[in-house]
């Protein structure tokens, strides 16, 4: 009989060492993530109300150490010396591979001199990859608030067919292609925000060099941005698809 509760004892512990070394490594609920909203405390989309870009940096971050599904990497300083932040956003087990799918995708992206079936061993092995930039005109802001939820929505869901596409795409998403102007955007409106100039145009370009036309220099490489951005695209990831958001004025 003492054998036996010893025998007990020790599958009970074992059980509960299991348990909790389960609840350790699993994925926290969506309950136990703050949604944007939360973290900036305000609605996000409210009339009168914009998250700044150190603040979307903070947020992209804040997910990244909640969960195993997004990591956020500095593609380099921008023109004023920002953060320039791109998030992977997919399943733990792509993210943890991540090198294993860049590779796959540089491959793929310059297929000369491999066999057929090479090419569609590649095809069957390697994941999707999806990059989506926002917000390069810093007056088209929505895009870059938008990232924020979508980032959330990724990360906290349990639903089959979500997790179906994260486990085959791996989503490179930019909150803004032009943070500093982005930073200058939202200062500005800020600070005349309930008063009769609310809503009226800055008296400055918002980038420091090429103002709009930033959207321009992607042949030309002459801005820290598109060259930081293209070598993440073409030297680090090659995408096979590239969204990058826009927004139409009100009129």
């Amino acid at each position: 009989m003492k054998l036996f509760y010893s025998t007990l004892k020790v599958v009970l512990i074992c059980a509960l060492l299991a348990e909790s070394a389960l609840a350790r490594t699993a994925e926290p609920t969506a309950d136990k993530i703050q949604t944007p909203s939360q973290f900036l405390g305000f609605e996000v989309g409210a009339d009168r109300k914009l998250a700044d870009y150190h603040q979307i940096v903070s947020y992209f971050k804040y997910l990244a150490s909640k969960s195993p599904r997004i990591q956020v990497e500095n593609m380099g300083p921008t023109t004023l010396n920002n953060d320039f932040i791109l998030a992977a956003i997919s399943t733990k087990e792509n993210l943890q591979n991540k090198a294993k799918y860049q590779e796959i995708a540089h491959k793929l992206a310059d297929p000369r001199g491999r066999s057929q079936q090479e090419i569609d061993g590649l095809v069957r092995d390697g994941k999707v990859i999806l990059l989506v930039t926002c917000n390069i005109h810093s007056t088209e802001i929505g895009s870059s608030q938008m990232a924020m939820e979508w980032a959330h929505a990724l990360v906290t869901a349990e639903d089959s067919e979500t997790l179906r596409r994260l486990s085959n795409v791996i989503v490179l998403l930019v909150p803004s292609l032009n943070p500093d102007g982005q930073i200058m955007v939202t200062e500005w409106y800020r600070k005349y925000v309930g008063t009769k100039y609310e809503g009226g145009r800055m008296p400055w370009l918002y980038h420091a060099y090429v103002g709009h036309d930033d959207n321009r220099d992607w042949y030309m490489l002459t801005q820290k941005e598109t060259r930081a951005m293209t070598h993440a695209a073409y030297h680090e990831w090659f995408p096979q698809i590239w969204l990058d958001e826009h927004q139409m004025g009100s009129g």
